[in-house]
């Protein structure tokens, strides 16, 4: 300390400290000047005042309410980043205040003068921080009243009365000449169209050009595939399905979709135009899916197809219900509410054509909702039928009570609903099939991405599980908000999901963040995909090029095998951002997990690590492990695999063979020994015997006799009560073969005996019957 004290004296350790803790302070000082706290103070008196106005002239509506509650929300936001930011800049001041101690008289100059100017920052600080907590609490209130008031419109709007069927009646039946006045008001309103006859003009040109061009596509397509079976039906029977029936509605699905493109950038001068386009494409598409999965050509897992009789009954129902929701969205249209151009009367002619299109469009869908709960049995399973049919018949019910705005919201948010789910099954459904595929390699394709990959044939494809992960995870979550969106999610609370959704949701002190999550999945799958890859050209091409012997090759490819799936891993958590710092709290409680219930589990590691670096045994060894006889197969990280010869697998802990006593026919050379034992009745040539014996063994190929070491050895091995025993010895230069070459022997012996005459004893320990005569094994030799 006294070095440190001659060498920087005390005051310039001061201003060191002092000028090293202030540095957050200046940087973030510029962050919210009282310029943009100005700004923001505008700009939300602005909004106040407009709203205020708005709810006094009752000129309030939902766009207006969206554009004010988002104002709202944004100014809050930027509110509480202002609070969140003067709080960190006064909790720092209040650290370098506490760091010069307590003041004294006899102080150095720079020193009072630091605190002085830490005093005024906390003084600014907290004049900040009120203004922009009063901000904070002027925009929550804001976006408070402006919520309630758009649930309260949204409310009366819903549930607005306009006229129940009886009141139409009564009026048309009643009053007369109402009716012919209405209809030719009706007919005026249609053929004076305020339309930009240019705009539709062209889009009418683009659809028929879609519709020349799909439809000669669809008859080359349909041609090609009735002479060949297309690849597509092998890797997924349900895009296969959906793409051949696709084709045929083909034509009209670029007409539709061209045309509503068109409208859409070069508006029609009419809403009604481009919504019953939409309408037309949304309707075509839906009748085309559900035609290509109930055809009895389809053969889609989890749907049953249609029958002749069923099949016209639910195309049937299916074109009424486009028929009559197209001409309905024509009727439903906002320019044929009043009777004439001249008044702002309903027409109730009008409102009778409306009730009786969405009756018949509410029965229809209920009608085809029931029908296709025999077919799609994930509708059946989950009851969605009984909701829909319910949710349907409330929809009409509404219609004819007066409640039509009520009534649409429900038709909507049900036909959307089964839309969006349909989709959705499609998406889960043909990327399931896809990957099953890849796991067993039912098409040529996928085999030779599984040759790549180093895929034996019961193996799956390694990623995959992250990869069905991550498109469960994104159908769910886009079915999920698009559902919310459709029942009613206000426009900017959507945007406000998404933004989220991107940024991250903050839980307690965590950010959630999906997108990343969901990269993070794509880049493991990859990883390891890419992992075996290398392990595989490295097994197969570098290590081949290399001196190394056959147990280091296999021992280099394991170990870079779990290396790369350890970095991928790594990767895959930095790219969810997962810190790697939180990770020493995990890692504390595994090390408490490892001293209790995981000693095994660790054991079985490390024994694993040896194997793979010491080698006792490799893959394709002859071993045995106590009770368990026969060849390796793989060698992991925990566990090694034994094949039996009865081509059962056994499952051995590295622990145990680490050990152990372990025997490995193979480790140093494939050669073995051979012992074969021959008994000969007593009085013939021991000499003959022997040389008969030598003869078979250097008569075999596989036996060796051009080594030293190894040579072949024939015994007279004792004298026995019955028999003279021999024995022949010799190795074979692969162990495997052993069973072969003891059979190939005892033949050749066995055919040389016979040949010169030599007698075996035949010797049995009980007595048997011969001749009548009960005699025992003795009295025969």
């Amino acid at each position: 300390m006294l070095t440190i004290q001659i060498l920087f004296p005390r005051r310039w350790l001061y201003l060191i400290l002092l000028t090293w803790l202030s540095l957050p302070l200046q940087a973030a000082d510029n962050e919210f000047p009282s310029e943009r706290l100005e700004e923001i103070s505008a700009e939300l008196n602005t909004t106040e005042t407009t709203f205020q106005q708005l709810e006094k002239q009752k000129r309030l509506d939902l766009n207006k309410l969206d554009s004010l509650t988002a104002t709202a929300a944004r100014l809050e936001q930027v509110a509480k980043t202002c609070v969140a930011q003067q709080e960190q800049q006064q909790t720092q001041t209040q650290q370098a205040t506490d760091s010069l101690g307590e003041a004294n008289t006899d102080e150095d100059a720079d020193v009072k003068r630091k605190r002085q100017e830490l005093t005024e920052q906390k003084q600014q600080l907290e004049k900040t921080l009120s203004q922009c907590r009063l901000l904070s609490l002027r925009a929550a209130t804001l976006l408070t009243d402006t919520r309630q008031s758009r649930q309260i419109l949204l409310k009366d709007q819903l549930f607005a009365y306009s006229y129940s069927v009886i009141d139409h009646l009564e009026v048309i039946l009643l009053e007369s000449g109402v009716w012919k006045t209405e209809i030719s008001g009706l007919l005026r309103v249609l053929t004076n169209l305020p339309l930009n006859k240019t705009n539709v003009w062209i889009a009418l040109a683009y659809g028929i050009a879609g519709l020349i061009a799909g439809l000669f596509w669809s008859i080359h397509k349909r041609r090609q595939y009735r002479e060949t079976i297309p690849p597509i039906h092998a890797t997924s029977p349900t895009l296969a399905a959906v793409w051949i029936s696709l084709l045929r509605f083909l034509p009209y699905t670029l007409f539709a979709g061209l045309a509503a493109l068109s409208l859409y950038f070069a508006p029609p001068g009419v809403p009604l135009i481009l919504q019953f386009t939409q309408a037309l494409l949304l309707f075509g598409i839906s009748y085309g899916i559900m035609h290509s999965l109930l055809r009895p050509a389809g053969q889609v897992e989890g749907v049953v197809p249609a029958t002749q009789q069923t099949g016209h009954k639910l195309y049937f129902w299916a074109r009424l219900l486009i028929v009559t929701t197209l001409i309905g969205t024509i009727f439903h249209s906002p320019l044929l509410d009043s009777a004439t151009q001249a008044s702002t009367a309903p027409s109730h002619f009008v409102g009778l054509i409306r009730v009786a299109l969405g009756t018949v469009i509410g029965f229809s869908l209920a009608r085809l909702i029931w029908l296709m709960s025999d077919h799609f049995l994930f509708i059946q399973h989950t009851r969605l039928h009984w909701l829909a049919v319910g949710a349907l018949l409330v929809s009409v019910s509404s219609l004819w009570l007066g409640y039509r705005n009520f009534s649409v919201f429900l038709f909507t948010g049900v036909f959307g609903t089964l839309f969006l789910l349909l989709v959705a099954w499609l998406l889960l459904k043909i990327p399931a099939e896809i990957f099953d595929g890849l796991d067993v390699g039912r098409t040529p394709w996928q085999q030779r991405l599984r040759q790549q990959l180093g895929l034996r044939s019961n193996q799956i494809v390694p990623g995959l599980l992250w990869l069905r992960l991550a498109n469960m995870l994104v159908v769910s979550g886009g079915l999920l908000i698009l559902s919310l969106r459709l029942w009613g999610m206000p426009e900017q609370n959507f945007t406000l999901l998404l933004t989220q959704l991107a940024s991250g949701i903050k839980i307690g002190g965590f950010t959630l963040e999906p997108l990343r999550i969901i990269g993070g999945l794509l880049i493991v799958a990859l990883l390891v995909s890419l992992t075996h890859v290398m392990k595989k050209n490295l097994a197969e091409s570098w290590l081949r090029r290399t001196t190394l012997s056959r147990g280091a090759r296999e021992a280099i490819t394991t170990v870079s095998g779990y290396t790369g799936i350890l970095l991928a891993i790594l990767m895959g958590l930095s790219v969810a951002g997962i810190q790697f710092e939180n990770l020493a709290i995990i890692a504390g409680a595994l090390s408490v997990g490892i001293g209790f219930g995981l000693q095994n589990i660790v054991n079985n590691f490390v024994s694993g690590l040896i194997l793979l670096f010491e080698r006792p045994i490799r893959r394709g060894d002859w071993i045995t492990v106590g009770t368990a006889e026969g060849y390796v197969r793989d060698i992991s990280i925990r566990s090694t695999t034994i094949q039996t010869f009865d081509r059962s697998d056994i499952i051995v802990p590295n622990s145990q063979i680490i050990s152990g006593q372990v025997t490995n026919m193979m480790l140093n050379d494939n050669f073995g020994r051979v012992i074969i034992p021959v008994n000969v009745a007593y009085g013939v040539d021991t000499e003959q015997v022997m040389a008969i014996l030598q003869e078979a063994a250097n008569a075999h190929p596989l036996v060796l006799k051009d080594r030293s070491d190894m040579k072949i050895n024939v015994f007279f091995r004792s004298f026995s009560d019955h028999a003279l025993n021999f024995e022949l010895r010799c190795f074979i230069r692969d162990i495997e073969t052993k069973a072969r070459v003891i059979s190939d022997l005892n033949l050749a012996i066995d055919k040389e005996l016979r040949q010169q005459e030599i007698p075996m004893p035949f010797i049995r320990s009980e007595p048997y019957t011969w001749s009548g005569k009960t005699v025992k094994s003795q009295d025969l030799s």
